[in-house]
């Protein structure tokens, strides 16, 4: 037998503490939505964010495999060009070399090209020394005695002592 007199009274809400309650409840509630709807708004928002992100990493790599492949182009031009111009000086070269072996100084090839003398004497060194690699010595002599039509001969100016 117990007695309600040891349990402490549960005291009754007045109507003006049910209605603060009330009061306190809704502004919960409405800052609850309120946050709700922010984090919607967030939500979307990073997600526009990251769907930008993602559209600018795929931009980087196409901008990355373009300069990729201009680079590689680039440098096979170079390379084509670097042939083509050793093939061309090569062609000089051999054009010097027969104007030399035709009886041509190298003063007289350096003035005619208006090239420097020593390159003259260098284009002619690296001329014999492939000659002399390849074997092809005996073509360089014949040479010498056919004529270059496409080559423009220059006519020596007689010594001073004859042009009287």
């Amino acid at each position: 037998m117990t007695s309600n007199s040891t349990r402490p009274r549960r005291a009754r809400r007045s109507d003006a503490g049910a209605d603060r309650l009330q009061r306190l409840t809704e502004a919960r509630d409405r800052l609850d939505a309120e946050q709700a709807e922010r984090r919607k708004r967030e939500d979307a928002a990073l997600a526009d964010y990251a769907a930008a992100a993602g559209e600018a990493d795929a931009v980087i790599t196409r901008r990355d495999a373009a300069l990729a492949d201009l680079d590689r182009q680039r440098q096979a031009v170079r390379d084509d060009a670097a042939a083509a111009l050793a093939a061309l000086e090569q062609r000089q070269t051999t054009v010097l070399a027969e104007l030399h072996a035709l009886g041509r100084r190298a003063e007289d090839l350096a003035a005619l090209f208006d090239l420097p003398v020593k390159r003259v004497r260098a284009l002619l060194r690296e001329h014999r020394g492939r000659a002399a690699t390849s074997g092809n010595a005996a073509p360089t002599a014949a040479v010498a005695t056919a004529p270059v039509a496409s080559a423009p001969v220059l006519e020596s100016a007689p010594p001073a002592s004859v042009a009287g």
